[in-house]
């Protein structure tokens, strides 16, 4: 299998590493900044549909007001598509990147790493048992300062702080999003409501704080508290139901089923999430290889997208 990835960032060297270290060899890479690369024996210098097409796997890795124009490119040249999230910034080319992909049978994947946490995936098992009866609520938060996102580099130089690249928490942190609604079983959302702005000090062109309120189908009423603003890192989610709450703190890595008796129900302990970037590229290989698509293909994340643009 020949892979390359596009865009040698912090996340494109992560996947590239991964890929790496479960036994992939056949691995090359490209970025605009040939300084990123300079130091890789197999790299491409020219991004077009001829070298694309010698390619079976690539990985969109660049930001995300860039996915879409490398995303088509490798799609008409026929290769399988992880793409980072977000899918986009805005919704102009997705429609048609869907039906390129859908004629040439391509199997595509969306990053959504949080689905592999092992805690998460708990969560997701032990609400489909039904044992928490009738869920009411399912809220999500997440919040940190974001010149503390990147240490070696100017946050108001990152595409967080423009608008034009698609910045802003609310994208920033689609991963919240995603996760209400793969947790509420992509369930027709019936109201939506968010309330952002640019309240802080912060020098970018993108709101800093979001808070979003989803009235579902199936009568569960959510949330997703977002912001660049927390000096220390929270990120955690709470579902409410008729038998108690159902509470995890990524910081601590403990879930808990709080009500007249509580009980710790999961504990992970683990130095760094590596681990779920690594599940997730072997899930998504493992579904190139059979032929299968994604639990995060392009339509799922269309449809979370476009909820998330249309504020």
């Amino acid at each position: 299998m020949r892979i390359l990835i596009i865009g040698f960032g912090s996340i494109g060297q992560r996947h590239y590493q991964n890929l790496k270290k479960i036994g992939f060899r056949n691995v090359w890479v490209f970025d605009v900044d040939q300084n990123k690369v300079k130091s890789q024996k197999l790299k491409v210098k020219i991004i077009d549909e001829k070298s694309l097409k010698c390619f079976n796997v690539v990985f969109v890795c660049v930001p995300n007001y860039l996915h879409l124009k490398y995303a088509l490119l490798a799609a008409k040249a026929g290769c399988h598509l992880f793409i980072e999230k977000p899918l986009s910034h805005n919704l102009a080319g997705v429609s048609k990147l869907i039906k390129t992909c859908q004629k040439n049978k391509l199997i595509t994947m969306v990053g959504c790493n949080l689905r592999f946490n092992p805690a998460i995936q708990f969560i997701k098992k032990y609400l489909a048992s039904s044992k928490l009866g009738r869920v009411y609520a399912i809220h999500h938060e997440f919040g940190y300062y974001l010149p503390y996102w990147r240490p070696k580099q100017d946050y108001r130089k990152n595409y967080a702080a423009k608008r034009a690249w698609g910045g802003g928490i609310i994208l920033d942190d689609i991963h919240e999003f995603d996760l209400l609604f793969w947790l509420n079983n992509f369930s027709e959302v019936k109201k939506a409501k968010f309330i952002y702005d640019k309240i802080s000090n912060l020098q970018i062109e993108t709101e800093d704080i979001c808070i979003a309120s989803f009235q579902f189908k199936n009568g569960v009423i959510s949330s997703v508290r977002c912001d660049y603003l927390q000096q220390v890192p929270s990120r955690n989610l709470k579902v409410i139901s008729e038998k108690g709450n159902l509470e995890f703190d990524f910081n601590l890595g403990e879930v808990w089923l709080k009500n007249k008796k509580n009980q710790r129900l999961f504990s992970l302990k683990r130095k760094n999430d590596n681990p779920d970037y690594i599940s997730e590229i072997k899930y998504f290989l493992a579904c190139v290889k059979n032929k299968k698509q994604t639990f995060n293909n392009l339509n799922f994340a269309a449809k979370i997208l476009a909820i998330c643009l249309k504020r």
